[in-house]
Protein backbone atom coordinates (compact mmCIF):
# COMPACT_ATOMS: atom_id res chain seq x y z
CA UNK A 1 0.00 0.00 0.00
CA UNK A 2 1.42 3.41 -0.63
CA UNK A 3 1.58 6.05 2.13
CA UNK A 4 -0.05 9.69 0.61
CA UNK A 5 2.84 12.07 0.55
CA UNK A 6 0.82 15.10 1.53
CA UNK A 7 1.05 14.54 4.90
CA UNK A 8 -2.20 13.47 5.51
CA UNK A 9 -1.08 9.60 6.67
CA UNK A 10 -3.70 10.41 9.69
CA UNK A 11 -6.89 10.89 7.50
CA UNK A 12 -8.08 7.51 7.60
CA UNK A 13 -11.42 6.64 6.31
CA UNK A 14 -12.61 3.08 7.60
CA UNK A 15 -8.82 2.08 8.67
CA UNK A 16 -7.82 2.97 5.13
CA UNK A 17 -5.63 6.30 3.55
CA UNK A 18 -8.55 8.37 2.50
CA UNK A 19 -6.77 9.74 -0.62
CA UNK A 20 -5.93 6.27 -1.57
CA UNK A 21 -9.50 5.56 -1.48
CA UNK A 22 -10.90 8.38 -3.49
CA UNK A 23 -7.62 7.38 -5.86
CA UNK A 24 -9.48 3.87 -6.33
CA UNK A 25 -12.93 4.96 -6.53
CA UNK A 26 -12.30 7.20 -9.05
CA UNK A 27 -11.32 4.16 -11.59
CA UNK A 28 -15.02 3.82 -11.35
CA UNK A 29 -18.34 5.15 -12.94
CA UNK A 30 -21.83 4.69 -14.31
CA UNK A 31 -23.76 3.83 -16.95
CA UNK A 32 -26.97 4.19 -17.92
CA UNK A 33 -28.94 1.15 -19.94
CA UNK A 34 -31.99 1.41 -21.94
CA UNK A 35 -34.64 -0.26 -19.62
CA UNK A 36 -33.30 3.13 -17.14
CA UNK A 37 -31.24 0.65 -14.64
CA UNK A 38 -27.84 2.58 -13.51
CA UNK A 39 -24.33 0.03 -13.92
CA UNK A 40 -21.88 0.31 -12.13
CA UNK A 41 -18.22 0.00 -14.19
CA UNK A 42 -14.47 0.05 -13.75
CA UNK A 43 -11.06 -2.23 -12.85
CA UNK A 44 -9.55 -0.63 -9.56
CA UNK A 45 -5.80 -1.85 -10.09
CA UNK A 46 -4.77 -4.29 -6.99
CA UNK A 47 -2.96 -1.89 -4.85
CA UNK A 48 -5.73 -0.32 -4.47
CA UNK A 49 -8.40 -2.55 -4.80
CA UNK A 50 -7.21 -4.54 -1.57
CA UNK A 51 -7.32 -1.40 0.63
CA UNK A 52 -10.83 -0.71 -1.16
CA UNK A 53 -12.04 -3.96 -0.43
CA UNK A 54 -10.77 -3.59 3.27
CA UNK A 55 -12.41 -0.61 3.87
CA UNK A 56 -15.67 -2.20 2.25
CA UNK A 57 -15.62 -5.19 5.12
CA UNK A 58 -14.74 -2.92 8.00
CA UNK A 59 -17.81 -0.66 7.00
CA UNK A 60 -19.98 -3.67 6.23
CA UNK A 61 -18.84 -5.03 10.03
CA UNK A 62 -20.28 -1.90 11.36
CA UNK A 63 -23.19 -1.48 9.93
CA UNK A 64 -23.81 -5.38 10.96
CA UNK A 65 -22.70 -4.80 14.64
CA UNK A 66 -25.55 -1.24 14.53
CA UNK A 67 -28.04 -3.64 13.58
CA UNK A 68 -27.55 -6.17 16.05
CA UNK A 69 -27.31 -3.41 18.82
CA UNK A 70 -30.43 -1.89 17.64
CA UNK A 71 -32.49 -5.44 18.35
CA UNK A 72 -32.74 -5.78 14.33
CA UNK A 73 -32.04 -8.34 11.83
CA UNK A 74 -28.30 -8.26 10.62
CA UNK A 75 -28.34 -7.02 6.36
CA UNK A 76 -26.79 -9.41 4.70
CA UNK A 77 -26.05 -10.10 1.19
CA UNK A 78 -26.50 -7.48 -1.63
CA UNK A 79 -28.44 -5.02 0.51
CA UNK A 80 -25.47 -5.23 3.13
CA UNK A 81 -22.42 -4.79 0.42
CA UNK A 82 -24.70 -2.16 -1.22
CA UNK A 83 -25.84 0.28 2.04
CA UNK A 84 -21.54 -1.07 2.86
CA UNK A 85 -20.47 0.93 -0.53
CA UNK A 86 -22.44 3.70 0.04
CA UNK A 87 -21.45 4.52 3.74
CA UNK A 88 -18.08 4.02 3.01
CA UNK A 89 -18.66 6.79 -0.59
CA UNK A 90 -20.85 9.48 1.91
CA UNK A 91 -17.58 8.97 4.36
CA UNK A 92 -13.86 9.12 2.02
CA UNK A 93 -16.11 12.22 0.05
CA UNK A 94 -17.12 13.82 3.85
CA UNK A 95 -14.34 17.51 4.39
CA UNK A 96 -12.25 15.84 6.99
CA UNK A 97 -13.54 18.01 10.62
CA UNK A 98 -9.61 19.82 10.41
CA UNK A 99 -10.32 20.63 6.85
CA UNK A 100 -13.71 22.33 7.20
Amino acid sequence: MTAPDDGSEDDLVAGEPRRLLRTALAHLSTQRREDGSLELLGEVPPELGEPLVRALERVAGELVADDERRGEVPRSGGRLHADAFVALLLRVTDTPADQA
